[in-house]
């Protein structure tokens, strides 16, 4: 192309056409949907991202309702981490299709189920369903479906609480929850050992309002089941079937978007090689970015899966760089602490920092004296 074309005016983008609003659900259908709630002595409420701006709808018709709930990983932080009868982000747990084959209503919002959510065939359900998303693929995705409305998550819902009376108990106990999400907690620790109480301190050294962001790494897979959040869309993941080296050009883009507001990522030792180089943008812009390394040296996650299928580990384990001197030659700054409580201290610097911090973690960190 000649360099005159290349530098001259170009027309003006044509301006993009309007999108079609979505029509509000019809008060007839949002009765019908409070009516059987209200009829149910087991409601059961599943939500998932696409319901992370009606949160406070969502708390309210769980209130009203006494309904038991869980959250895809998409959807945690939408019910209060407090909330007595809530499962949590658990969906994944073999043992949660036989809680939810004890309720005798399911209702679920903004969520199409996926197949990493549960990672099995069905939801387990054997009472009615009742679907609310925007999506009509998802609407009729799930066999059970007795109601689906195509609606936002959030006009929905208010319209469900303003027809739906209080009830004064719930068909679900909490010591049931609580008894459920105990053993499910103890079988994450069992199978990923040791990661559990570094999730916890970590959480513990964070200021309020920290946006997460983080990789395929199997820190990740363990904070998504026990980390509580106390507010949606604070965690960011790449959901699905996974792409390694998401998390710090994701947080470092999260990091601009909020500035003075903190911000963390979490990686594993494969996936931030895959976009390690992003580590000098953010030296130059200056963030005060911590970055979690969990360093176990190897796919682990991959070689555990191998293992379980008998087959012989391949491929898996790594010859990793000295992480922290190759963050160094970036011009970031880097610790490798030797106990959780260093960590928390290292964490609490990097967000008062000058530019990022690579927080380099072994799973000996549980093990320091």
């Amino acid at each position: 192309m000649p360099i005159a074309q290349l530098q001259a005016d170009a027309p003006p983008a044509p301006q993009a056409p309007a999108l079609p609003g979505m029509a509000a659900p019809a008060e007839a259908d949002l009765a019908e949907v409070a009516r059987m709630l209200d009829g149910a002595r087991r409601p059961l409420i599943v939500a998932g991202g696409g319901a992370r701006h009606a949160g406070t709808a969502l708390r309210e018709v769980l209130r009203r309702a006494r309904a038991a709930s869980f959250t895809s990983y998409a959807g945690r932080g939408l019910v209060a981490p407090d909330d007595p009868l809530h499962f949590g982000s658990t969906l994944a747990r073999a043992g949660s299709a036989e809680v939810i084959a004890r309720a005798d209503l399911v209702l679920c919002v903004g969520t199409e189920l996926a197949e990493v959510d549960l990672w099995r065939g069905a939801l387990g359900h054997d009472a009615p369903l009742i679907r609310i998303d925007i999506d009509p693929v998802s609407l009729g995705s799930e066999a059970g479906t007795v109601l689906a409305l195509q609606a936002e998550a959030g006009a929905a819902l208010e319209g469900v609480a303003r027809h739906l009376a209080p009830r004064s108990s719930s068909g679900w106990s909490t010591s049931e929850v609580a008894a459920a999400r105990a053993r499910w907690r103890a079988e994450t620790d069992a199978e990923r050992p040791g990661i559990v109480p570094v999730c916890e301190a970590l959480r513990d050294a964070l200021p309020a309002e920290t946006m997460i962001y983080s990789d395929m790494t199997q820190f990740a897979y363990v904070a998504k089941e026990v980390w509580a959040m106390d507010r949606p869309g604070h965690w960011h993941h790449p959901f699905g079937f996974g792409t390694l080296g998401y998390a710090l050009p994701a947080a470092i883009g999260g990091a601009v978007a909020r500035r003075g507001l903190p911000t963390l990522a979490i990686l594993g030792d494969y996936g931030f090689q895959y976009t390690m180089a992003e580590l000098g943008v953010a030296v130059e812009l200056g963030l005060p970015l911590p970055i979690i390394l969990w360093d176990n040296g190897k796919l682990k996650e991959i070689e555990d899966s191998m293992v379980r299928a008998q087959i012989a580990p391949r491929a898996v384990t790594a010859r990793n760089p000295d992480f922290c001197k190759l963050a160094e030659a970036f011009g970031a700054r880097a610790e490798a602490p030797n106990s959780l409580e260093a960590m928390q201290a290292a964490v609490r610097a990097a967000f008062d920092a000058d530019g990022p911090t690579l927080i380099r973690l072994t799973p000996d960190v549980t093990r320091a004296a």
